[in-house]
Protein backbone atom coordinates (compact mmCIF):
# COMPACT_ATOMS: atom_id res chain seq x y z
CA UNK A 1 0.00 0.00 0.00
CA UNK A 2 1.27 3.64 -0.62
CA UNK A 3 2.25 6.17 2.03
CA UNK A 4 2.87 9.82 1.13
CA UNK A 5 2.73 12.77 2.83
CA UNK A 6 -0.30 14.92 1.45
CA UNK A 7 -1.13 18.53 2.71
CA UNK A 8 -5.02 18.02 2.99
CA UNK A 9 -7.49 19.41 4.82
CA UNK A 10 -10.51 17.40 6.49
CA UNK A 11 -13.71 17.99 7.81
CA UNK A 12 -13.69 17.31 11.88
CA UNK A 13 -17.03 17.23 13.03
CA UNK A 14 -18.63 17.84 16.14
CA UNK A 15 -18.49 13.86 16.87
CA UNK A 16 -16.95 11.59 19.65
CA UNK A 17 -14.25 8.88 18.05
CA UNK A 18 -15.96 6.90 15.41
CA UNK A 19 -16.99 4.04 14.22
CA UNK A 20 -18.30 0.81 15.02
CA UNK A 21 -21.12 -0.74 15.19
CA UNK A 22 -18.62 -2.49 16.78
CA UNK A 23 -18.27 -2.99 20.68
CA UNK A 24 -16.85 -4.92 23.78
CA UNK A 25 -19.35 -7.28 22.91
CA UNK A 26 -17.47 -9.11 19.54
CA UNK A 27 -16.31 -12.55 18.32
CA UNK A 28 -15.57 -13.61 21.65
CA UNK A 29 -18.89 -11.99 23.16
CA UNK A 30 -20.59 -14.89 25.18
CA UNK A 31 -23.47 -16.48 23.11
CA UNK A 32 -26.26 -15.78 25.67
CA UNK A 33 -26.01 -12.40 26.01
CA UNK A 34 -26.61 -9.06 24.10
CA UNK A 35 -24.04 -6.88 26.71
CA UNK A 36 -23.89 -3.16 26.32
CA UNK A 37 -22.72 -0.19 28.65
CA UNK A 38 -25.99 1.95 28.75
CA UNK A 39 -23.68 4.94 29.28
CA UNK A 40 -22.66 6.84 26.11
CA UNK A 41 -19.36 8.06 25.24
CA UNK A 42 -19.30 11.27 25.60
CA UNK A 43 -19.24 13.46 22.01
CA UNK A 44 -16.57 16.31 21.82
CA UNK A 45 -16.67 19.56 19.62
CA UNK A 46 -13.76 19.59 17.56
CA UNK A 47 -12.65 22.83 15.40
CA UNK A 48 -13.37 22.35 11.95
CA UNK A 49 -11.15 23.57 8.54
CA UNK A 50 -12.48 24.98 5.18
CA UNK A 51 -10.58 24.76 1.98
CA UNK A 52 -12.13 23.23 -1.41
CA UNK A 53 -12.16 19.98 -0.42
CA UNK A 54 -14.94 20.09 2.46
CA UNK A 55 -18.72 21.58 2.40
CA UNK A 56 -18.20 23.13 6.13
CA UNK A 57 -16.68 26.20 7.78
CA UNK A 58 -13.73 25.42 9.61
CA UNK A 59 -10.30 26.74 11.03
CA UNK A 60 -6.67 25.85 9.87
CA UNK A 61 -4.82 23.53 8.31
CA UNK A 62 -3.21 20.50 9.47
CA UNK A 63 -0.75 18.37 7.30
CA UNK A 64 -1.11 14.99 8.14
CA UNK A 65 0.29 11.64 6.96
CA UNK A 66 -2.44 9.86 4.07
CA UNK A 67 -2.20 6.66 2.97
CA UNK A 68 -4.29 5.51 -0.40
CA UNK A 69 -6.47 1.86 -0.89
CA UNK A 70 -9.03 1.26 -3.08
CA UNK A 71 -12.23 0.79 -0.28
CA UNK A 72 -13.00 2.24 3.05
CA UNK A 73 -15.22 0.80 5.31
CA UNK A 74 -16.34 2.09 8.38
CA UNK A 75 -17.28 -0.17 11.31
CA UNK A 76 -16.77 -4.30 11.46
CA UNK A 77 -19.93 -5.50 12.94
CA UNK A 78 -22.06 -7.91 10.41
CA UNK A 79 -22.60 -5.05 7.89
CA UNK A 80 -19.20 -4.09 7.57
CA UNK A 81 -16.89 -6.91 7.74
CA UNK A 82 -19.76 -8.45 5.39
CA UNK A 83 -18.92 -5.94 2.85
CA UNK A 84 -15.25 -5.83 3.23
CA UNK A 85 -15.52 -9.37 2.47
CA UNK A 86 -17.54 -8.58 -1.24
CA UNK A 87 -15.27 -5.72 -1.68
CA UNK A 88 -12.31 -7.51 -1.14
CA UNK A 89 -13.39 -10.54 -3.04
CA UNK A 90 -13.76 -8.30 -5.91
CA UNK A 91 -10.42 -7.65 -6.05
CA UNK A 92 -10.11 -4.92 -4.04
CA UNK A 93 -7.74 -3.53 -1.26
CA UNK A 94 -9.79 -2.73 1.78
CA UNK A 95 -9.39 -1.29 4.92
CA UNK A 96 -11.79 -1.79 7.49
CA UNK A 97 -12.15 0.29 10.52
CA UNK A 98 -13.04 -0.29 13.56
CA UNK A 99 -14.26 2.26 17.01
CA UNK A 100 -13.58 -0.71 19.75
CA UNK A 101 -10.76 -2.92 20.10
CA UNK A 102 -13.06 -5.99 19.27
CA UNK A 103 -14.95 -7.04 15.97
CA UNK A 104 -18.52 -7.77 16.11
CA UNK A 105 -20.59 -5.13 17.35
CA UNK A 106 -24.18 -5.33 18.04
CA UNK A 107 -24.79 -8.64 15.63
CA UNK A 108 -21.61 -10.38 17.92
CA UNK A 109 -24.71 -10.34 20.76
CA UNK A 110 -27.95 -11.38 18.39
CA UNK A 111 -29.60 -14.67 18.76
CA UNK A 112 -30.05 -16.19 15.02
CA UNK A 113 -30.42 -14.98 11.00
CA UNK A 114 -33.35 -14.60 9.52
CA UNK A 115 -34.32 -16.02 6.06
CA UNK A 116 -36.38 -17.60 3.53
CA UNK A 117 -36.02 -20.69 1.37
CA UNK A 118 -32.85 -22.23 2.77
CA UNK A 119 -31.47 -25.17 2.52
CA UNK A 120 -31.02 -25.33 6.43
CA UNK A 121 -34.51 -24.95 6.44
CA UNK A 122 -35.50 -27.68 3.92
CA UNK A 123 -32.98 -30.00 5.92
CA UNK A 124 -34.83 -28.92 9.63
CA UNK A 125 -38.23 -29.87 7.54
CA UNK A 126 -39.47 -26.27 7.65
CA UNK A 127 -41.40 -24.90 4.65
CA UNK A 128 -40.72 -21.21 5.12
CA UNK A 129 -41.12 -19.15 1.91
CA UNK A 130 -40.33 -16.04 0.21
CA UNK A 131 -43.90 -14.69 0.88
CA UNK A 132 -43.98 -15.58 4.06
CA UNK A 133 -41.38 -13.36 4.81
CA UNK A 134 -42.04 -10.46 2.80
CA UNK A 135 -45.56 -10.93 4.42
CA UNK A 136 -43.96 -10.60 8.11
CA UNK A 137 -41.70 -7.69 7.50
CA UNK A 138 -44.59 -5.73 5.73
CA UNK A 139 -47.12 -6.35 8.97
CA UNK A 140 -44.73 -3.52 10.07
CA UNK A 141 -46.89 0.00 9.36
CA UNK A 142 -44.52 2.11 7.21
CA UNK A 143 -42.44 -0.63 5.94
CA UNK A 144 -40.68 0.40 2.30
CA UNK A 145 -42.13 -2.67 -0.03
CA UNK A 146 -39.58 -1.84 -2.77
CA UNK A 147 -36.39 -2.64 0.10
CA UNK A 148 -39.07 -5.58 1.71
CA UNK A 149 -38.84 -7.15 -1.08
CA UNK A 150 -34.88 -6.74 -2.24
CA UNK A 151 -34.51 -8.08 1.72
CA UNK A 152 -36.25 -11.02 1.02
CA UNK A 153 -35.00 -11.65 -1.98
CA UNK A 154 -31.66 -11.81 -0.92
CA UNK A 155 -31.95 -13.07 2.70
CA UNK A 156 -32.05 -16.85 2.07
CA UNK A 157 -28.65 -16.61 -0.66
CA UNK A 158 -26.95 -14.99 2.28
CA UNK A 159 -27.81 -16.98 5.32
CA UNK A 160 -26.49 -19.70 3.05
CA UNK A 161 -23.07 -17.96 2.22
CA UNK A 162 -23.12 -17.18 5.94
CA UNK A 163 -23.66 -21.35 7.12
CA UNK A 164 -21.62 -22.79 3.90
CA UNK A 165 -18.61 -20.42 3.55
CA UNK A 166 -18.21 -20.10 7.12
CA UNK A 167 -18.48 -23.42 8.26
CA UNK A 168 -21.55 -22.89 10.62
CA UNK A 169 -23.23 -25.98 12.22
CA UNK A 170 -27.17 -24.66 12.57
CA UNK A 171 -28.51 -26.58 15.05
CA UNK A 172 -32.32 -25.41 15.12
CA UNK A 173 -34.70 -23.90 12.58
CA UNK A 174 -38.35 -22.14 13.23
CA UNK A 175 -40.20 -20.64 10.64
CA UNK A 176 -37.51 -17.92 9.56
CA UNK A 177 -35.60 -17.76 12.68
CA UNK A 178 -32.35 -19.70 11.58
CA UNK A 179 -30.30 -20.64 14.78
CA UNK A 180 -26.90 -22.05 15.95
CA UNK A 181 -25.43 -22.83 19.31
CA UNK A 182 -21.55 -24.23 18.83
CA UNK A 183 -19.64 -26.05 21.99
CA UNK A 184 -18.77 -22.83 23.49
CA UNK A 185 -22.09 -21.49 23.98
CA UNK A 186 -21.77 -19.18 20.72
CA UNK A 187 -24.94 -18.17 19.04
CA UNK A 188 -24.81 -17.87 15.45
CA UNK A 189 -24.28 -14.04 14.72
CA UNK A 190 -21.76 -14.78 17.22
CA UNK A 191 -19.79 -17.54 15.37
CA UNK A 192 -20.50 -15.45 12.05
CA UNK A 193 -18.34 -12.16 12.99
CA UNK A 194 -15.53 -14.01 14.60
CA UNK A 195 -15.28 -16.43 11.48
CA UNK A 196 -15.59 -13.66 9.56
CA UNK A 197 -12.97 -11.71 11.15
CA UNK A 198 -10.65 -14.61 10.53
CA UNK A 199 -11.77 -14.98 7.07
CA UNK A 200 -11.15 -11.34 5.88
CA UNK A 201 -7.87 -11.31 7.43
CA UNK A 202 -6.77 -14.60 5.53
CA UNK A 203 -8.14 -12.45 2.13
CA UNK A 204 -6.08 -9.64 2.88
CA UNK A 205 -8.90 -7.05 4.46
CA UNK A 206 -6.44 -4.95 6.54
CA UNK A 207 -8.43 -4.84 9.67
CA UNK A 208 -7.62 -1.80 12.19
CA UNK A 209 -8.83 -1.52 15.61
CA UNK A 210 -8.68 1.22 18.07
CA UNK A 211 -8.97 3.31 14.81
CA UNK A 212 -12.27 5.55 14.76
CA UNK A 213 -13.09 7.60 11.28
CA UNK A 214 -13.76 11.05 12.64
CA UNK A 215 -14.87 12.90 9.42
CA UNK A 216 -15.17 12.45 6.12
CA UNK A 217 -13.24 13.91 3.20
CA UNK A 218 -14.91 15.57 0.09
CA UNK A 219 -13.23 17.03 -3.13
CA UNK A 220 -15.32 17.87 -5.86
CA UNK A 221 -18.47 16.75 -4.45
CA UNK A 222 -16.93 13.48 -4.07
CA UNK A 223 -15.85 11.62 -1.16
CA UNK A 224 -12.35 10.56 -1.40
CA UNK A 225 -11.85 9.46 2.00
CA UNK A 226 -11.58 9.37 5.86
CA UNK A 227 -9.82 10.72 8.75
CA UNK A 228 -8.54 8.41 10.86
CA UNK A 229 -7.77 8.35 14.54
CA UNK A 230 -5.23 5.88 15.33
CA UNK A 231 -3.73 4.39 18.00
CA UNK A 232 -0.45 6.83 16.98
CA UNK A 233 -2.04 9.16 15.48
CA UNK A 234 -4.08 10.97 13.16
CA UNK A 235 -3.78 10.31 9.61
CA UNK A 236 -6.01 10.16 6.31
CA UNK A 237 -6.39 7.44 3.97
CA UNK A 238 -7.08 8.29 0.05
CA UNK A 239 -9.91 5.78 -1.41
CA UNK A 240 -12.06 5.66 -3.84
CA UNK A 241 -15.24 4.29 -1.97
CA UNK A 242 -16.21 4.54 1.64
CA UNK A 243 -18.78 2.67 3.21
CA UNK A 244 -20.21 3.69 6.73
CA UNK A 245 -21.12 0.70 8.59
CA UNK A 246 -20.74 2.31 11.98
CA UNK A 247 -24.50 1.42 13.67
CA UNK A 248 -27.11 3.59 15.26
CA UNK A 249 -27.18 6.17 17.80
CA UNK A 250 -28.76 3.82 20.59
CA UNK A 251 -26.05 4.99 23.14
CA UNK A 252 -25.31 8.31 22.52
CA UNK A 253 -27.73 10.18 25.07
CA UNK A 254 -27.66 13.36 23.47
CA UNK A 255 -29.30 12.47 20.16
CA UNK A 256 -31.67 9.70 21.81
CA UNK A 257 -33.11 12.99 24.07
CA UNK A 258 -33.91 14.63 20.88
CA UNK A 259 -35.71 11.90 18.85
CA UNK A 260 -37.03 9.64 21.70
CA UNK A 261 -36.86 11.98 24.86
CA UNK A 262 -39.52 9.97 26.99
CA UNK A 263 -36.61 7.13 26.80
CA UNK A 264 -33.61 9.51 27.43
CA UNK A 265 -33.21 8.12 30.79
CA UNK A 266 -33.93 4.30 29.67
CA UNK A 267 -31.09 1.94 29.35
CA UNK A 268 -29.99 0.10 26.05
CA UNK A 269 -29.07 -3.51 25.03
CA UNK A 270 -26.68 -1.86 22.40
CA UNK A 271 -22.65 -1.71 23.13
CA UNK A 272 -21.29 1.60 24.32
CA UNK A 273 -19.94 2.40 20.27
CA UNK A 274 -23.04 3.01 19.07
CA UNK A 275 -23.41 6.57 19.45
CA UNK A 276 -24.61 7.88 16.04
CA UNK A 277 -21.16 9.05 14.88
CA UNK A 278 -21.18 7.60 11.04
CA UNK A 279 -24.63 9.58 10.74
CA UNK A 280 -23.70 12.57 12.41
CA UNK A 281 -20.14 12.37 9.93
CA UNK A 282 -22.18 12.16 6.70
CA UNK A 283 -24.87 15.29 8.02
CA UNK A 284 -22.09 17.26 8.18
CA UNK A 285 -21.17 16.86 4.24
CA UNK A 286 -24.68 17.11 3.05
CA UNK A 287 -25.87 13.76 3.82
CA UNK A 288 -29.92 13.17 4.66
CA UNK A 289 -31.44 11.67 7.14
CA UNK A 290 -34.58 9.61 7.55
CA UNK A 291 -37.10 7.94 10.11
CA UNK A 292 -34.77 9.27 13.28
CA UNK A 293 -37.84 8.88 15.51
CA UNK A 294 -38.02 5.65 14.92
CA UNK A 295 -36.94 3.24 17.44
CA UNK A 296 -37.55 -0.65 18.84
CA UNK A 297 -37.35 -1.08 22.26
CA UNK A 298 -36.72 -4.03 23.85
CA UNK A 299 -39.16 -5.23 27.26
CA UNK A 300 -36.71 -7.63 28.45
CA UNK A 301 -33.49 -6.05 29.65
CA UNK A 302 -31.51 -7.34 32.94
CA UNK A 303 -29.78 -4.73 35.10
CA UNK A 304 -26.33 -6.39 35.51
CA UNK A 305 -24.61 -4.11 37.87
CA UNK A 306 -25.13 -1.28 36.20
CA UNK A 307 -24.57 -2.92 31.95
CA UNK A 308 -28.12 -3.38 30.43
CA UNK A 309 -27.84 -7.21 29.25
CA UNK A 310 -30.63 -8.34 26.64
CA UNK A 311 -32.31 -11.16 27.70
CA UNK A 312 -34.84 -11.79 24.58
CA UNK A 313 -34.55 -14.92 24.56
CA UNK A 314 -36.90 -15.56 27.76
CA UNK A 315 -39.97 -14.45 25.88
CA UNK A 316 -38.76 -16.94 22.89
CA UNK A 317 -38.16 -19.69 24.25
CA UNK A 318 -41.65 -20.04 26.21
CA UNK A 319 -41.65 -17.88 29.44
CA UNK A 320 -44.08 -15.35 29.83
CA UNK A 321 -44.15 -11.95 31.76
CA UNK A 322 -45.64 -10.69 34.81
CA UNK A 323 -45.97 -7.78 37.19
CA UNK A 324 -44.83 -7.69 40.53
CA UNK A 325 -48.01 -8.74 41.21
CA UNK A 326 -47.85 -11.69 39.91
CA UNK A 327 -50.45 -11.18 36.45
CA UNK A 328 -50.06 -11.54 33.06
CA UNK A 329 -50.32 -8.18 31.27
CA UNK A 330 -49.93 -8.75 27.26
CA UNK A 331 -48.83 -11.19 24.32
CA UNK A 332 -44.99 -11.65 25.16
CA UNK A 333 -44.54 -12.81 21.89
CA UNK A 334 -45.87 -9.45 19.95
CA UNK A 335 -43.05 -6.99 18.85
CA UNK A 336 -40.39 -5.91 21.19
CA UNK A 337 -41.71 -2.47 21.30
CA UNK A 338 -45.18 -3.25 21.65
CA UNK A 339 -44.54 -5.57 24.85
CA UNK A 340 -42.09 -3.04 26.19
CA UNK A 341 -44.77 -0.26 25.84
CA UNK A 342 -47.09 -2.37 27.82
CA UNK A 343 -44.90 -3.33 30.11
CA UNK A 344 -44.59 0.96 30.56
CA UNK A 345 -48.44 1.45 30.74
CA UNK A 346 -49.40 -1.69 32.70
CA UNK A 347 -46.63 -3.06 35.18
CA UNK A 348 -45.09 0.71 36.23
CA UNK A 349 -42.00 -0.33 33.88
CA UNK A 350 -40.84 -3.41 35.07
CA UNK A 351 -42.23 -7.27 35.28
CA UNK A 352 -40.74 -10.63 36.02
CA UNK A 353 -39.70 -13.16 33.45
CA UNK A 354 -41.33 -16.79 34.95
CA UNK A 355 -39.62 -19.71 33.00
CA UNK A 356 -39.36 -23.47 33.52
CA UNK A 357 -36.84 -25.55 33.17
CA UNK A 358 -38.01 -26.11 29.04
CA UNK A 359 -38.22 -22.14 28.46
CA UNK A 360 -34.89 -21.24 30.46
CA UNK A 361 -33.15 -18.89 27.86
CA UNK A 362 -31.13 -16.66 30.07
CA UNK A 363 -27.85 -17.19 31.96
CA UNK A 364 -29.40 -18.79 35.15
CA UNK A 365 -27.03 -16.62 37.36
CA UNK A 366 -29.57 -13.74 36.30
CA UNK A 367 -32.40 -15.96 37.78
CA UNK A 368 -34.38 -16.87 40.83
CA UNK A 369 -34.89 -20.51 41.07
CA UNK A 370 -37.02 -22.75 43.09
CA UNK A 371 -38.89 -26.39 42.49
CA UNK A 372 -42.36 -25.21 43.02
CA UNK A 373 -44.08 -21.78 41.28
CA UNK A 374 -45.37 -21.56 44.83
CA UNK A 375 -41.87 -21.32 46.52
CA UNK A 376 -40.35 -18.97 43.36
CA UNK A 377 -43.19 -16.72 44.30
CA UNK A 378 -42.20 -16.35 47.75
CA UNK A 379 -38.74 -15.60 46.82
CA UNK A 380 -39.79 -13.00 44.34
CA UNK A 381 -41.76 -11.12 47.03
CA UNK A 382 -45.33 -12.50 44.85
CA UNK A 383 -48.61 -13.78 46.52
CA UNK A 384 -48.16 -17.55 45.58
CA UNK A 385 -51.92 -17.79 45.03
CA UNK A 386 -51.83 -15.11 42.24
CA UNK A 387 -48.97 -16.45 40.50
CA UNK A 388 -49.90 -20.58 40.28
CA UNK A 389 -53.37 -18.86 39.12
CA UNK A 390 -51.59 -16.80 36.21
CA UNK A 391 -49.52 -20.09 35.53
CA UNK A 392 -52.84 -22.40 35.59
CA UNK A 393 -54.29 -19.72 33.28
CA UNK A 394 -51.16 -20.15 31.00
CA UNK A 395 -51.68 -24.02 31.04
CA UNK A 396 -55.28 -23.91 29.97
CA UNK A 397 -54.45 -21.71 27.01
CA UNK A 398 -51.29 -23.57 26.49
CA UNK A 399 -53.95 -26.75 26.19
CA UNK A 400 -56.97 -25.20 24.29
CA UNK A 401 -54.77 -23.04 22.08
CA UNK A 402 -56.43 -19.98 22.98
CA UNK A 403 -54.52 -17.78 24.78
CA UNK A 404 -56.19 -14.52 27.21
CA UNK A 405 -53.75 -12.78 25.37
CA UNK A 406 -53.96 -13.73 21.99
CA UNK A 407 -50.67 -15.18 22.02
CA UNK A 408 -50.23 -18.39 19.51
CA UNK A 409 -46.65 -19.29 20.06
CA UNK A 410 -45.67 -20.42 23.56
CA UNK A 411 -43.05 -22.94 22.83
CA UNK A 412 -43.69 -24.21 26.52
CA UNK A 413 -46.16 -25.44 28.96
CA UNK A 414 -44.54 -23.96 31.79
CA UNK A 415 -44.72 -27.34 33.66
CA UNK A 416 -41.34 -28.52 34.44
CA UNK A 417 -39.39 -27.85 37.42
CA UNK A 418 -37.03 -26.13 38.49
CA UNK A 419 -38.77 -23.14 38.06
CA UNK A 420 -36.89 -19.32 37.70
CA UNK A 421 -37.83 -15.66 37.58
CA UNK A 422 -35.24 -13.28 36.33
CA UNK A 423 -36.48 -9.34 36.83
CA UNK A 424 -36.50 -7.24 33.47
CA UNK A 425 -36.62 -3.61 32.71
CA UNK A 426 -37.60 -1.82 29.14
CA UNK A 427 -35.09 -0.01 27.31
CA UNK A 428 -33.73 1.32 23.84
CA UNK A 429 -33.26 -2.07 21.75
CA UNK A 430 -31.83 0.21 17.89
CA UNK A 431 -32.50 2.90 16.42
CA UNK A 432 -34.52 2.32 13.03
CA UNK A 433 -33.48 5.21 11.28
CA UNK A 434 -30.66 6.65 9.92
CA UNK A 435 -28.54 7.82 6.74
CA UNK A 436 -31.11 7.90 3.92
CA UNK A 437 -30.11 5.35 0.88
CA UNK A 438 -31.28 4.01 -2.48
CA UNK A 439 -32.18 0.50 -3.22
CA UNK A 440 -28.06 0.21 -3.97
CA UNK A 441 -27.20 1.03 -0.58
CA UNK A 442 -25.57 4.38 -1.95
CA UNK A 443 -25.85 7.31 0.35
CA UNK A 444 -28.44 10.30 -0.41
CA UNK A 445 -28.04 14.27 -0.25
CA UNK A 446 -30.51 16.38 1.10
CA UNK A 447 -31.99 16.69 -2.47
CA UNK A 448 -32.33 13.04 -2.89
CA UNK A 449 -28.79 12.58 -5.17
CA UNK A 450 -26.41 9.93 -4.43
CA UNK A 451 -23.42 11.25 -2.65
CA UNK A 452 -20.92 10.03 -4.95
CA UNK A 453 -18.19 7.85 -3.34
CA UNK A 454 -20.11 7.41 -0.43
CA UNK A 455 -21.91 4.00 0.69
CA UNK A 456 -24.11 2.56 4.06
CA UNK A 457 -25.19 -0.06 5.33
CA UNK A 458 -26.55 -1.49 8.90
CA UNK A 459 -28.16 -0.25 11.45
CA UNK A 460 -26.42 3.47 10.65
CA UNK A 461 -29.15 3.71 7.79
CA UNK A 462 -32.79 3.88 7.30
CA UNK A 463 -32.92 1.08 5.00
CA UNK A 464 -37.05 1.05 5.04
CA UNK A 465 -37.46 -2.36 6.91
CA UNK A 466 -37.87 -0.32 10.80
CA UNK A 467 -36.41 -2.50 12.66
CA UNK A 468 -37.22 -5.86 11.10
CA UNK A 469 -34.57 -8.79 11.36
CA UNK A 470 -31.78 -6.08 12.12
CA UNK A 471 -29.01 -8.90 11.64
CA UNK A 472 -30.30 -10.60 8.61
CA UNK A 473 -30.71 -6.92 6.76
CA UNK A 474 -27.44 -5.77 7.55
CA UNK A 475 -25.41 -8.62 6.32
CA UNK A 476 -27.55 -9.25 3.55
CA UNK A 477 -27.20 -5.11 2.49
CA UNK A 478 -23.61 -5.43 3.69
CA UNK A 479 -23.27 -8.06 0.54
CA UNK A 480 -25.39 -5.95 -1.89
CA UNK A 481 -23.56 -2.46 -1.30
CA UNK A 482 -20.07 -4.08 -1.66
CA UNK A 483 -21.61 -4.90 -4.88
CA UNK A 484 -22.46 -1.76 -5.66
CA UNK A 485 -19.10 -0.46 -4.83
CA UNK A 486 -17.58 -2.91 -7.20
CA UNK A 487 -20.18 -2.02 -10.31
CA UNK A 488 -19.82 1.59 -9.43
CA UNK A 489 -16.22 1.49 -9.35
CA UNK A 490 -15.71 -1.03 -12.92
CA UNK A 491 -17.72 1.76 -14.47
CA UNK A 492 -15.66 5.06 -13.71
Amino acid sequence: MKKRWLSIVSLILAVSLLAGCSAQGSATTAADTEAAQTTAAETTQAETDQTETTQAETEGTTELESEETDVVVIGAGGAGLTAAYFAREGGKEVILLEKQAMTGGNTAQAGFFAANSTHMQEEFGVTYTQEDQYNFVMETPGVDPDFARLFVENSGPTAEWVVDTLGIEVTSVTGREIYSVDEDGRKLPNQMVSKLTEVNEEMGVDIRLQSPATALIMEDGRVTGVTVEGPDGTYNIMADAVIIASGGFAANKEMIAEYAPDWVDAPTSNTSATTGDGILMAEAIGAATSNMTEFTFNPTLYDNNGVAMSVSGVRYEGGILVTYEGERFTDEMANYSDVAYAEVEKADGKAWAIMDANSLACNPNYAVSADTIEELAELISIDPDVLSQTIADYQAGYDSGEDEFGRTDMRSRLDEAPYYAVPVIPGVHHTRGGLSIDLDGRVLDTNGDAIPGLYAAGEVTDNKLLGNDPVAVGVTFGRLTAQTVLNDLSEE
